[in-house]
């Protein structure tokens, strides 16, 4: 996968955290960015389709009308 760079601007005690948890787990700094970040992508789009389920539901279904849709028989 091709690579590009970012660079951003960072407040200076979240950057000495990050410099810190490299430096005492032995971890690349570009390696925790970039898990963070797909991480954070995948919580977001997440979000997304939870709003579009909750778009899309139609509400709440009896189990009769559930069973009915389905064609089962009457439980007993």
């Amino acid at each position: 996968m091709k690579s590009s760079a970012f660079a951003t601007r960072l407040p200076s005690p979240l950057l000495k955290a990050l410099d810190e948890a490299c430096r005492l787990n032995g971890l690349r700094k570009n390696f925790v960015v970039e898990s963070a970040l797909r991480e954070k992508l995948e919580d977001l789009f997440d979000a997304q389709d939870l709003v579009a389920a909750r778009h899309g539901a139609k509400g709440f279904h009896s189990w009769a009308s559930v069973k009915r849709e389905a064609g089962l028989k009457k439980l007993r």
